[in-house]
């Protein structure tokens, strides 16, 4: 028992940590999957927000470069005939709400809107730094902030008037734009999600927010000084990343279901091959009743090695009970026979089938018949009755089937044809169930 049990305990340990294990490792793999997945669509995100962004300002390039290829901006030209007429309508269709030329040394030519000095706030403040900034490309970009509100200034070198190498930089034009608005508004067409402007700046990255599902990509926007003075944020919640995590859910609850319909099917395994029995077996023990344990029907060698014994254990104790039994019966019927050997009168029994079973001495004195001569023989062929008429015999079978009681004289006829008058009793013998036995009979002569 004590084994058998041990082995459901350890059956069950190892059908839970198997499930438990098979659970974890499919949900870590499928986790991490999900997570390359995420990463990279979060690095995806921070490239195709530059990407964007180098799109949209590439309008905005072109036309600062065409704006410098015109004569008028030409720094001997400047200074006489001014900035040519139609310049802010110009300015406008690139994009620009304003517009500085100054020469080598930063120092202000001309602006538009002229009566708008305070635009000159967005020159450099120091030559030297502001070179070692400039972009590998013809034109440059930087951001600067004023009053609250973020502008993208484009930078450009018009060649002196002399055509020299040496005259490369005659003078410098700066041509900005406001771009809360304008830069996110064109954004959001080409990306999903809300696109903000941050100040102060944040590291460039994409973070994942779990609980959102929500993707957070910054990109930093530097000034002149090429430090970062702000950042592009944009928040989207993609429906493909929506739809892998709702899968990684579905499947973590599958998984749980899977488990769970396992151990309930261990539950009943082990109930039919291994609970019931055990249930059967302490059945048998308590009701000291084999046929619980023949019940069982199990595959399991220690079950069918347990069923054996106990089975032998039953059979020995019904023979041992069956021997002390019959060693008592035994015992009771010497008793019992050596008091009938005693008594004075003649004692003698048969069965049902009228065959005699039982002979005592006093009948052997009485019939003149021994003993085992008597035993087997038909009593009412050994010994005959002798009735005085059909009456007296028919009053003694009537006796014996009403109160299983007849007394009274007879004539009796011996096997050596003499016959005697004696007085008799006869009784019936029923058993536990009251079925008939057999016959007792005591006979004696009657006293004269």
């Amino acid at each position: 028992m004590k084994l058998i049990r041990n082995k459901i305990i350890i059956f069950i340990a190892i059908s839970a940590l198997v499930s438990i294990g098979i659970i974890t490792f499919i949900h870590l793999y499928f986790g991490s999957s999900v997570e390359k997945i995420k990463r990279s669509y979060a690095g995806t995100q921070v490239q195709l927000l530059q990407n964007h962004i180098k799109v949209n300002s590439l309008s905005t390039i072109s036309a600062l470069i065409r704006l410098s290829e015109q004569p008028v901006f030409q720094p001997c030209k400047l200074p006489v005939s001014g900035l040519p007429e139609g310049i802010g309508d110009q300015l406008a269709m690139a994009g620009f709400s304003f517009l500085i030329v100054t020469d080598t040394l930063f120092s202000p030519a001309v602006y538009y809107p002229a009566k708008e000095e305070d635009v000159l706030k967005f020159l450099p403040g120091d030559r030297q730094v502001f070179r070692k900034t400039l972009s590998d490309g013809r034109v440059t970009i930087y951001y600067q902030w004023e009053n609250d509100s973020l502008f993208e200034l484009s930078v450009i070198s018009v060649p002196g008037c002399s055509g020299l190498k040496s005259d490369s930089t005659g003078a410098w034009i700066f041509a900005g734009r406001y771009i809360s608005h304008e830069l996110t508004d064109k954004l959001i067409l080409q990306l999903p999600g809300k696109i903000t402007i941050q100040e102060p700046s944040e590291p460039g990255e994409s973070a994942i927010n779990s609980k959102t599902n929500t993707y957070i990509t910054n990109i930093p926007l530097y000034g002149w000084q090429n430090l970062p003075v702000a950042s592009l944020r944009l928040e989207t919640q993609p429906k493909l990343m929506q739809v892998i995590s709702n899968h990684q859910r579905s499947l973590l609850f599958i998984l749980i279901i899977m488990a769970v319909a396992f151990m309930i099917f261990i539950y009943f395994y082990l109930s039919r091959y291994y609970i019931l029995p055990l249930k059967l077996i302490s059945l048998a023990l308590r009701q000291k009743d084999p046929e619980y344990i023949r019940m069982i029907s199990d595959t399991d060698p220690d079950f069918n090695s347990l069923q054996n014994m106990l089975i032998n254990v039953f059979n020995q104790e019904k023979l041992l009970s069956d021997i002390m039994k019959r060693r008592s019966t035994e015992h009771m019927n010497t008793y019992h026979a050596a008091i009938l050997s005693r008594i004075n009168e003649a004692v003698y029994t048969y069965d049902h089938k009228g065959i005699i079973t039982y002979w005592n001495r006093a009948a052997e004195d009485l019939y003149k018949i021994p003993g085992p001569q008597a035993i087997s023989k038909i009593a009412h062929e050994l010994v005959k009755n002798k009735w005085k008429s059909k009456e007296d015999e028919n009053s003694h079978v009537e006796s014996l089937q009403t109160t299983g009681v007849w007394q009274g004289l007879l004539v009796q006829e011996l096997p050596d044809g003499t016959e005697i008058n004696v007085e008799a009793s006869v009784s019936c013998l029923y058993d536990n169930n009251q079925a008939l036995l057999g016959y007792l009979s005591i006979v004696r002569k009657p006293y004269r």
